[in-house]
């Protein structure tokens, strides 16, 4: 039954080809075993073919070169023994598609049995074909019967498409992943401007598009892209292929051609390769990448440098002991004709068996040997997973829609891998990547001295590259070869992108100044840390300096000097003020109010010197706080104390006594003082002082005290200006007061050096932008200036008299001036009394205001006891004279007796102390005073 059924399939095989001249003449080649379960081939054994126009015949193919086909061969015998499925023997016929898709339909229509017009063909699967254009006619047409399909070598995508091509499968990854793992390849290298040459068919374009997607995803861009005729009888081969080596010349910054063209374009192209089109580095797909034959007779090096990337390639050892034991006499080859007519030709070059064997051997390629050999191991599981469930007795019993559904689950283990068809049928595996080396240098026998050396697999599964081994990393990163649109960006360059460019193709710019870039190609420059700089073009940042008034700045150390010095004097001032309280000169300084004064200084002088040093916030707030705080409680001592005499001076009026009334001079401080601290309270709470981090030079960094809020600073300062002008008013009005008590010099001289100094500083201290960093030393010189301004002109000169001129420093020179002052007034008061009646002739007498207030008893006293009053009375046409003179604001003395009597007790000092009876006996026993003068108006 066995053997009946291996004729009957023979004698159905042969009236098949009825009608077809199959011999090798005809361009037809191919190889056949019988089996109980019959396999067809498509193999391209002949990858390129001319096209021979005559009058009296079509076209006839005549194949030129040869690839393995054995590999089949090789397959099914060895799943024959021993039998994997006990009786059944697997057969094959194998058919030469010339890579050619009429031809290969045309075989397709063989294995679908339409001739024999039965419904069950003898072939249950087809194993091929190679090309993707190919095997998309071939699926199609098999389609329709439903008949499996499983490719070695077709890689287009849209062959995963299980709505169109429901029955076909691979055992190779589809070109999606192919273009990915080039893509790794070329970002690896920084390879980020390349060519890519395809053929005009469903593989070629399919690729070339996939690979652009997924490159231009990794900011890598195709320069140019050239599609050749996919057949090779096409007219415009030749003019494309020209066209092609210019476009190779005149783009010399791309290094790297991708191709995804057939091995016979590429054959072409590399013949015509000039000097200029040479030396490129070439990534080959896996239409090419084993091909060896393509250099013709061009070395390697002429062509440049290769790098094929192939799918996985497993232990073909086992093909090459087939090849070893296999039988190279034409004439046992009678069921293959395709290795009969190579063996032939072989023989025809007076060739040896050995060297024929040894020919075989190189045109081997490992991947397509595994590939080959995984598509009959998928078939053969896939039986034996049916007949497991059924009775097999030839491939009739197995139907095709039962093997495709075997095929889409068959699983099995080969050299220790798991293998397994996807939901798309796909074998998402991997790929090797080789390197075509020569094997010797300068040798001139075409594919003899060119070799694969696999240097790196790419995993579909985690889509990653990794080397073998350093070694072979290496070998691959020496090739040294740079393809890019622009040339790497050193550090500290930034790539400039243009918009009608590609990304790679830009301009190096330098890193502007405060920036950097420490790696090359960099996109952006880096913004250096704070507290660091840069200059233009730098790879680093450097830190900088910080300026700032240190104690070892020299003007620091002057104005540290000063602020001293400053502080020294005043304690000397204070200490001898204190030691001197009770002397006319303290007292009419103000006795009490000049101390508060003298320490207000002290403060004014101490804040200066919170602006040395390495500011801090802290340092910062309480150096503008305390100057404005201490210098308002001095502006308004001074104030307070000079108003005090202007007042003792003023004639007697309404306005007078309602000043008098108000007059509280410790209130008066008091209110000034809190209206400064309010607005330092508020510019402390809304905006206070801080430490300000500034670069005029970009290579220092300066450190001062910024206000925080210059509306507050400027209050603090208008506040205490305003003082000062109410000063400067005050010392004006007292500038005819007795020389003892005028103070108008100082008080102006003083106040005009603040008012001027801080004048001169704000505008200099808001545009002082070159100079930044003395702006804390203008405003520290200005604190001085105003500091000393009052220290000297209002208390050294007093120092002077207490130290060196103590004549100056006693009550007889006090009423000597006050008597001085007296004898400069312009008319005097009379006071006519008449003794009977209104015809009595008026007593007249001489009253100055300030007696005339302590008479009325409205005078509030407003010096401590023992300060010289510039009171003095003279009464006249009394009934017996009196004189009364004011020594004290708390003390008076009232003098009477004759004008000799009461000169000779002035000169003795005899006085009747706090006796007021005279003065209310005057008071009260005057029938009138009349004021005909009074004391003249400061």
């Amino acid at each position: 039954m066995h053997y009946t059924k291996i004729w009957f399939g023979l004698f159905a095989i042969l009236g098949s080809l009825g009608g077809r001249d199959c011999r090798p003449a005809s361009g037809s080649l191919e190889a056949m075993q019988l089996g109980d379960f019959m396999l067809g081939g498509l193999f391209p054994v002949h990858q390129s073919f001319k096209i021979i126009n005559t009058t009296s015949s079509p076209i006839q193919h005549v194949c030129e070169k040869l690839i393995q086909s054995l590999a089949m061969i090789e397959a099914v015998e060895a799943i024959n023994k021993p039998p994997m499925l006990k009786d059944l023997t697997f057969g094959y016929k194998i058919m030469d598609t010339c890579s050619d898709v009429t031809t290969a339909l045309q075989h397709t229509d063989i294995f679908m049995d339409k001739n024999s017009g039965r419904t069950n063909s003898l072939f249950q699967a087809v194993i091929g074909e190679y090309h993707s254009e190919v095997s998309i006619a071939v699926a199609r047409y098999l389609t329709m019967g439903y008949m499996p399909q499983i490719s070695y070598g077709s890689t287009a995508g849209v062959l995963s498409d299980k709505t169109r091509f429901p029955t076909f499968k691979r055992t190779v990854p589809k070109d999606d992943h192919q273009a990915k793992a080039i893509t790794e390849i070329l970002r690896y290298h920084n390879w980020t401007w390349i060519g890519i040459i395809a053929t005009d068919g469903d593989y070629g374009r399919y690729a070339a598009d996939q690979l652009e997607a997924h490159a231009n995803s990794k900011n890598i861009y195709v320069s140019y892209r050239v599609v050749l005729p996919d057949f090779l009888n096409d007219e415009s081969l030749d003019s494309k292929l020209n066209e092609t080596i210019k476009k190779i010349e005149s783009t010399s910054k791309v290094q790297v051609i991708v191709s995804f063209a057939k091995s016979h374009h590429m054959a072409c192209l590399f013949e015509k390769l000039t000097p200029n089109a040479s030396g490129r580095f070439w990534i080959a797909g896996d239409s090419w990448s084993t091909s060896l034959d393509v250099l013709n007779n061009r070395s390697l090096n002429e062509v440049g440098k290769i790098l094929g990337i192939i799918p996985f390639s497993g232990d073909s050892s086992h093909f090459i002991r087939y090849l070893d034991n296999l039988d190279l006499n034409p004439d046992s080859q009678s069921n293959n004709t395709i290795l009969q007519h190579f063996i032939k030709g072989e023989l025809n070059k007076s060739r040896t068996t050995k060297e024929i064997r040894e020919t075989l051997k190189k045109a081997v390629c490992p991947s397509a040997v595994f590939s080959v050999g995984l598509t009959v191991s998928f078939v053969a599981n896939a039986v034996k997973d049916i007949c497991s469930r059924k009775t097999c007795r030839g491939g009739f019993d197995i139907q095709r829609s039962e093997l495709n559904d075997a095929l889409a689950s068959t699983m099995f283990t080969m050299a220790n891998e798991k293998y397994s068809f996807s939901n798309y049928g796909d074998l998402d595996t991997g790929y090797d990547i080789n390197i075509w080396e020569a094997a010797l240098e300068n040798n001139a026998e075409g594919i003899k001295n060119v070799g694969l050396r696999t240097v790196a697999r790419y995993m579909i599964k985690n889509e990653s590259m990794f080397f073998l081994n350093d070694k072979q990393r290496n070998q691959l990163e020496n090739s040294r070869v740079i393809s890019r649109c622009s040339s790497s960006c050193p550090p500290g360059f930034r790539r400039v992108f243009s918009e009608d460019k590609p990304i790679c193709c830009y301009e190096c710019a330098k890193c502007p100044v405060n920036t950097f870039s420490n790696k090359t190609d960099a996109g952006e420059c880096i913004d250096c840390p704070k507290n660091f700089w840069s200059k233009e073009n730098s790879t680093i940042c450097s830190p900088q300096t910080p300026i700032f008034l240190s104690w070892k700045n020299e003007y620091c150390i002057t104005i540290l000097v000063f602020a001293c010095l400053g502080l020294l004097l005043t304690l000397i001032v204070t200490l001898v003020f204190l030691v001197k309280h009770d002397t006319p000169v303290v007292l009419a300084a103000g006795g009490p109010i000049s101390i508060l004064i003298l320490l207000s200084l002290l403060g004014t002088f101490t804040s200066a010197i919170l602006f040395g040093g390495k500011p801090t916030c802290i340092q910062c707030q309480i150096g503008q706080v305390l100057f404005g705080l201490s210098f308002t409680l001095c502006i308004s001592c001074i104030l307070v104390r000079y108003f005090k005499v202007l007042l003792a001076f003023q004639n007697e009026s309404a306005a007078k006594r309602v000043m008098k009334k108000l007059f509280l001079p410790y209130w008066i401080i008091g209110i000034c003082v809190l209206i400064q601290g309010i607005i330092c309270g508020l510019w402390l709470w809304l905006k206070p002082p801080k430490v300000l981090e500034d670069s005029v030079i970009r290579s220092e960094l300066i450190i001062q005290c910024d206000e925080g809020s210059l509306l507050f600073f400027g209050l603090m300062l208008a506040f205490i200006s305003l003082l000062a002008l109410v000063c400067f008013g005050f010392a004006f009005l007292g500038r005819k007061l007795p020389k003892c008590y005028n103070e108008e010099k100082c008080i102006s001289i003083s106040m005009l050096i603040y008012i001027i100094s801080w004048v001169v500083f704000c505008p200099i201290y808001a545009n002082m932008v070159q100079l930044i960093k003395y702006k804390s030393t203008v405003q520290m010189v200005v604190m001085l200036f105003s500091a000393y301004g009052i220290l000297i002109c209002h208390f050294m000169p007093k120092c002077y008299i207490i130290l060196l001129k103590s004549e100056n420093n006693t009550k007889e020179f006090f009423k000597s001036g006050i008597r001085e002052f007296t004898r400069r007034f312009r008319k005097s008061s009379r006071v006519d009394r008449h003794r009977a009646g209104p015809d009595r002739p008026e007593s007249v007498f001489t009253i100055d205001s300030g007696i005339e207030n302590i008479i009325n008893r409205v005078y509030s006293n407003p010096y401590p006891t023992g300060t010289i009053s510039s009171f003095h009375l003279s009464i006249e046409n009394l009934p017996h004279e009196v004189s009364v003179s004011a020594d004290s604001l708390y003390e008076f003395s009232v003098s009477s007796g004759s004008s000799a009597e009461m000169n000779e007790e002035n000169r003795q000092q005899q006085t009747l102390s706090g006796s007021q009876k005279l003065l209310l006996k005057i008071k009260n026993t005057r029938t009138e005073f009349r004021r005909t003068s009074s004391v003249p108006n400061f």
